[in-house]
């Protein structure tokens, strides 16, 4: 008896992440990445709260700490990309380190330069940053290898 309620709930499960790689990868991301930033974001303000004055440091740590997250959920539940884990991490890397510079520079422009408020600015600042990482992690990190017009070909007689 449990072993058929186990049986059926990893079918339904299945069903599931079927019908999640049957929605447009935009919105794969955008899903992903509003989990990312918000965990991101939550690490940044609860930082905060214990050492305000050290907004640098805190943005240093949100991304350091979110970074793995955002690895694991783009390669397998965005671009789903198979194999060269170590190289594509290294390249995520390299996109979040690009990210974290920017966002850094833009929030220190934001509260020191124009005496705003480093919650609002860290917000807005993330929300473009999404948008501009998804270019950045599609044809750089996982860009997948396209097929040659002979190898479609042979792919229809396999």
């Amino acid at each position: 008896m449990i072993f058929q309620q186990i049986k059926d709930w990893l079918l339904k499960e299945k069903t599931y992440i079927d019908h999640w790689f049957e929605i447009d990868e935009r919105w794969r991301y955008l899903t992903i990445a509003i989990c990312n930033v918000l965990i991101k974001y939550l690490i940044f303000f609860i930082l905060m709260l214990n050492y305000t004055e050290h907004y640098q440091f805190n943005l240093f740590l949100s991304w350091f700490l979110s970074s793995f997250t955002a690895f694991i959920g783009y390669k397998f539940l965005v671009f789903a990309t198979e194999g060269n884990h170590i190289k594509e991490y290294l390249k995520s890397t390299g996109i979040l380190s690009f990210s974290y510079i920017i966002n850094s520079i833009f929030l220190w422009l934001s509260v020191q330069k124009m005496g705003g408020n480093p919650y609002i600015a860290q917000a807005i600042i993330l929300s473009v940053l999404t948008l501009f990482n998804f270019l950045l992690f599609k044809h750089f990190a996982f860009k997948q290898q396209r097929k040659h017009f002979w190898e479609k070909i042979y792919a229809v007689f396999d």
